[in-house]
């Protein structure tokens, strides 16, 4: 597991089980949820912890809670997670925030800060995938340095795939 990272407003770090209570409201929240086919139910979203508890385990840059360091507060998550596309079996760089925060460079920041971690312990490439008509994450991607690769179906929605190259140093 990874050490926290910290920038000038947030912190990104493994979650731990103090944190379950805030990622299941958030994952059954369709406002939290936009842009996913689906909220999760209750059931879903304490196995979705579930999954991301050990995904950190296992990857230093796996999903993890953003917090807002001026508050305490958990704000949404950045990282990354195992996804199926096109029979591959990819390493998907994500984010999502509660409403309130969007728009105020925070997806951007943590991003920066989590991938500077996968810059020190991975090598290969990562998947985002972005539906179309989310004109805002189409620009924290492209800000985090990920390139338009192609549009294609995941999950059952037409979406766009961008691609980065990590690369030690």
């Amino acid at each position: 597991m990874t050490d926290a990272v910290t920038t000038a407003r947030l912190e990104v770090r493994p979650p731990v089980e103090a944190d379950r209570a805030r990622f299941v409201e958030f994952l059954c929240d369709p406002d939290f949820m936009v842009f996913y086919p689906v909220s999760y139910t209750e059931a879903q979203a304490n196995a979705k912890f579930d999954h991301l508890l050990a995904l950190c385990q296992e990857i230093p840059f796996g999903k993890q809670p953003v917090v807002e360091r001026a508050t305490g507060r958990v704000v949404g998550y950045t990282g990354a997670d195992y996804l199926e596309v096109e029979g591959r079996t990819w390493l998907e760089w994500g984010y999502r925030l509660i409403p309130e925060c969007r728009g105020l460079g925070y997806a951007t920041e943590a991003g920066n800060a989590l991938l500077a971690v996968a810059r020190r312990t991975y090598e290969g490439e990562l998947l985002a995938v972005i539906a179309p008509d989310n004109v805002a994450s189409q620009k924290v991607i492209g800000k985090l340095g990920f390139t338009f690769w192609k549009q294609a179906p995941v999950l059952g929605d037409l979406c766009n795939l961008y691609t980065l190259l990590v690369q030690r140093p």
